[in-house]
This record gives C-alpha cells, sequence and structure tokens, in this order.
C-alpha cells in the first residue's frame, strides 16, 4: 500500500497538465476575434441601438419642451393637451417616434459614407489594366490606403472578399458565384436592419387605439359611478356633456398614432429604397470594374513550367489563326453570293432593254 500511493498521488498530478494542454489545443482551433470580425459588414447598415434609443430620448425631450410653448396661448393650447393630457401613451409613442427618427439618422450617415466610397478608384487601372493573380497585393495594398473600414461598406468587402476568393480559386466563374452569394447575403442584411423600425410602425397604432379604449373606459365608469348620486336632470345632462367631452378626447391618441405612424413610415420607405439603390450600384460596379477585368491564370503558368506555358500559348495563338481564317472564308463566301446576285440582276437588265430595241 506504502507504493501505490505515491503512484497514484503521481498519476494524479498529471491530470491537470493534460487539462490545460487540452484546454491550449481548443484555444488553438477557436478563431481570432480579427479572423471573426474580417468581412463582417453587418456594421454598414445596422445601428447601435443603445446609441439610437439614447438619441431618441433626448429628441424626446427637446419635442416636450418645444410643447411648452402652446400652452401660452389658448388657440394653440389643444397641441399642448393631446401630449400632456391624455396619459402616459402619448408619452410612450413619441418616445417610439423619436427612437425611429433616430435610427433613420445614423442609417442615412452610414449610406452617405457608403456613397462617398463609391467615388473612388478602388481598383485603378494605373496598377493593371487586368485584374490578374500577381498584381492581387497591390490591389489590396491600395484599397487599404485609401484608409476606409471595409466593415462599413457593402463595396469594399465585396470587393477584398473577391480579390481573396480569386487568389485562392483563380477561377473567374467561381469569383461571380461567390459575389452573387454575397450580394444576396447584402440584401438580407439590409431587410432585416430594418425590423425594429417594423415593428415600432406596427406598435404605434396599436398603442393609440390602447389609449383610446383606456379613456373610454375611463369616461364610462366615472359616468356610472355619478349616476347613482344624481338626483337632478340637470346633473345627469351635465354629467352626459362630460363623459362626451371625455370619449371625445379619448380618441385623440388614434389621431396622434396614426399621424406619427405615417411620419414614420414614409422616411423609413425611402432610406430602404436608397440603401437598395446602394446594392445595385455595387452589383453594377463589380460586375464592371472587377470582373470584367478578371483575368485567370494560364494552366501553364500556374503550374511552374515553362514548356507547358509556351505549348499554351502556342496552342492559343493556333486556335485564334484558325478562328480568323475562317471568318475570311466566310466573309468570302458572302462577298462570293453578293457578285452573283449583281451579275444576274445586270443580265436581266440587259436582256429586256435588248428585248425593247428589238420591238421598237
Amino acid at each position: 500500500m506504502d507504493h501505490i500511493m505515491p503512484k497514484t498521488n503521481k498519476n494524479m498530478g498529471k491530470v491537470p497538465a493534460r487539462a490545460k494542454e487540452r484546454a491550449m489545443q481548443v484555444n488553438l482551433m477557436q478563431r481570432s476575434f480579427d479572423e471573426m470580425g474580417k468581412f463582417d459588414n453587418a456594421s454598414a447598415t445596422s445601428v447601435n441601438m443603445a446609441l439610437t434609443a439614447g438619441i431618441g430620448l433626448g429628441l424626446e425631450v427637446a419635442f416636450y419642451a418645444f410643447l411648452l410653448v402652446f400652452k401660452l396661448s389658448d388657440s394653440t393650447r389643444i397641441f399642448y393637451d393631446y401630449f400632456y393630457e391624455r396619459g402616459w401613451v402619448p408619452f410612450v409613442l413619441t418616445y417610439l417616434t423619436c427612437w425611429s427618427f433616430a435610427i433613420l439618422w445614423v442609417k442615412s450617415r452610414k449610406l452617405k459614407s457608403q456613397q462617398n466610397v463609391m467615388q473612388f478608384k478602388l481598383l485603378p487601372e494605373d496598377i493593371a489594366p487586368e485584374i490578374r493573380v500577381e498584381f492581387l497585393p497591390h490591389f489590396d495594398a491600395h484599397i487599404k490606403r485609401l484608409g476606409f473600414d471595409p466593415r462599413q461598406s457593402f463595396l469594399l468587402t465585396r470587393i477584398l472578399r473577391g480579390l481573396e476568393h480569386f487568389g485562392v480559386r483563380k477561377n473567374h466563374s467561381e469569383t461571380a458565384d461567390m459575389l452573387k452569394s454575397q450580394s444576396e447575403i447584402d440584401a438580407t442584411m439590409v431587410d432585416s436592419s430594418y425590423v425594429l423600425i417594423k415593428v415600432f410602425i406596427w406598435a404605434i397604432p396599436i398603442l393609440g387605439f390602447i389609449g383610446t379604449v383606456l379613456g373610454i373606459s375611463e369616461a364610462v365608469s366615472s359616468f356610472g359611478g355619478d349616476m347613482g348620486a344624481a338626483s337632478d336632470i340637470e346633473k345627469i345632462k351635465e354629467k352626459l356633456g362630460q363623459v362626451t367631452g371625455g370619449l371625445s378626447e379619448a380618441f385623440d391618441t388614434t389621431l396622434v398614432s396614426l399621424a406619427f405612424s405615417l411620419c414614420v413610415m414614409f422616411p423609413t420607405s425611402v432610406m430602404q429604397k436608397n440603401e437598395e439603390d446602394l446594392l445595385n450600384k455595387v452589383d453594377e460596379y463589380c460586375n464592371e470594374y472587377f470582373l470584367k477585368r478578371l483575368r485567370e491564370p494560364m494552366e501553364g503558368v500556374v503550374s511552374g513550367d515553362p514548356s507547358q506555358s509556351a505549348d499554351a500559348s502556342f496552342v492559343q495563338r493556333t486556335e485564334n489563326l484558325q478562328a480568323y481564317l475562317l471568318q475570311i472564308q466566310e466573309s468570302q463566301s458572302v462577298v462570293a453570293q453578293q457578285m452573283t446576285q449583281i451579275a444576274s440582276q445586270f443580265n436581266h437588265l440587259m436582256q429586256n432593254s435588248i428585248g425593247e430595241d428589238g420591238r421598237e
């Protein structure tokens, strides 16, 4: 037993070392932060919800401070009453509307930044008129020298991914398929960035109806409570007037909610259309200035065998010469047919003229 215990303790001492080694292996298998966010361009269209919520709160405070001006005059006091004297619902409606405006404002700044990127020559022909594998590092270095954040631009992300994919696969069609897939991802990302605003557009009218129901319930309940104590018909008429006035005020929240919903809906539609137009311009840019200039390396150049490169070049020149000769033969046959038609028409005219002279 005395000899077994030290051996057991020795084995137990090895367990933490193995666990540590296993943990190191797992850490090596995990991607780094830079690798995970290398082509993550969600920030090109998504916004920071905490930031926009704070901006929306500030806008609401400024809006309610501005409404105090309408309290000074009896003719404009109704606007003050719409938001200060209708319970808690107008406060929530105003906050959701201001939050929506804050989101749209941040998205408009992002859109303007992306439009600014498109004004630069990202793939200048000064580096090379054709985009080949040997020129990819130069194009990549040029884009990085411009100083733009690729995660803030759909176009930069699309081009950088295309350059990297072409450098690995060296295939034009595969690169085009990858760019098409990235285009679909960007379109889905833009559409998903409007989910919260669409929820607000749906929730604002619903909250207005809730405020109306609460106002009606309060007016009717107050009328029912006073009916038992009312013995005079004049008092009953007075209470009925108060109830009808309360009912009219209850519908004010619906009016405010519908107006706010329209104010949010139209700018949202315009902003979404502008971002979709931007994606279309990115697709056109990639087709015109990137895919059209891509040139696949020849098979001999890829393998590094000069003799294969020379053979491939000779074969290509031979094929080009054969195609040129075929075009010449086709053009000669067309010219011969046209000359035959002209000769037949000339003979026909001559025969007609000779026949007319013989008759005379």
